[in-house]
């Protein structure tokens, strides 16, 4: 038996809008836990001598930590009222470009737009599919990164 439907015209109405901002600047703190989450050992992120003698202008930001900081703007669910009722949700996956070096000390202004939504059917019934651009700049305007990011959002309604 199929199920109803629950893409509406208002979730469709909200394909290119900007979900949410984000801005954040990065600090040393924030490198360095990211480092030890990771396990990363490389000194080219913690030693400014290093990072300079591998081609460096000054200490960089692993591109890693950059991509994590479009969640630190919340959940793209608190944005989306229009979604208020789907409940689950799961991380689709996304792929990202880097364009420039994000260096300590720079402000990050991470914006999520809203680039297409579709309805499937999937194990746990209707579900949409939430296509995002992700744009990542510096304090200059600069474009460091951009990015796609799918999630995947269920009705838990009955």
């Amino acid at each position: 038996m199929a199920e109803k439907p629950i893409l509406t015209e208002p979730m469709k109405a909200q394909v290119g809008k900007l979900v949410n901002t984000h801005i954040m600047q990065i600090d040393r703190r924030m490198i360095d836990q990211y480092l030890d989450a990771m396990g990363d050992p490389d000194p080219v992120w913690r030693d400014k001598s290093a990072a300079i003698q591998a081609g460096y202008a000054d200490l960089p930001v692993p591109p890693g930590l950059i991509t994590s900081m479009q969640m630190e703007g919340d959940s793209p669910s608190l944005h989306m009222h229009e979604q208020s009722h789907l409940k689950g949700a799961v991380d689709g996956g996304g792929e990202w470009e880097f364009y420039h070096p994000v260096y300590l000390g720079d402000v990050i202004t991470v914006t999520r737009k809203l680039v297409n939504i579709k309805e499937r059917q999937g194990k746990l019934g209707a579900m949409i599919i939430n296509t995002f651009e992700v744009t990542y700049r510096n304090q200059r305007s600069v474009v460091v990164a951009k990015g796609v990011w799918t999630t995947f959002r269920y009705s838990t309604e009955e």
